[in-house]
């Protein structure tokens, strides 16, 4: 292995100190953070929401698409119902696709990744969403009591994040 490629897979293992379960965790204080600022109530998370959430993540990593309806005319409150979980009232969802790293910097054969750290990558998520009026409704509606956070992280470093509402 040259000296490039050593470097290289050193860098590209400092990025596995990213904990799927914490950013979720993180997404979800901070979407909390964001209600209670306004005097609404907190979701509840939901751990069967949450898998829900995680499948449409994969899903999109895997079949290299990102949206609220899948290829095969899915929609979230479609994936809810087919996965057994009842909403009474209303399902909402927010996706956002975001990053490992913010950069990355090449001198010849050798590649400088700048990870983000979980910090960044929750905040830029829930500032990405509140910056949407879609998707900002979605958090900031009264109506949902629960929800379930899901992401998946593919070999090419993006960041598949799904957020579903139930109310």
């Amino acid at each position: 292995m040259t000296t490039a490629g050593l470097v290289l897979a050193i860098v590209l293992l400092e990025s596995s100190h990213i904990s799927i379960p914490g950013l979720e965790q993180k997404i979800h204080t901070l979407i909390n953070s964001e209600r209670q600022t306004r005097k609404i109530n907190p979701l509840a998370p939901d751990e069967q929401l949450s898998k829900i959430a995680r499948a449409h993540s994969q899903d999109m990593a895997n079949r290299g698409f990102f949206d609220h309806v899948n290829p095969d005319g899915k929609s979230p409150r479609d994936r809810v119902r087919l996965a057994g979980y009842n909403c009474p009232k209303i399902v909402g969802e927010n996706i956002f696709q975001n990053n490992l790293y913010s950069r990355v910097q090449i001198r010849g054969d050798l590649k400088t990744y700048y990870w983000n750290s979980l910090d960044e990558m929750a905040t830029s998520t829930v500032q990405g969403w509140m910056s949407s009026p879609g998707h900002r409704q979605n958090i900031l509606q009264r109506e949902y009591s629960k929800t379930g956070i899901g992401v998946a992280i593919p070999d090419d470093g993006k960041i598949y994040i799904t957020q579903l509402f139930c109310g």
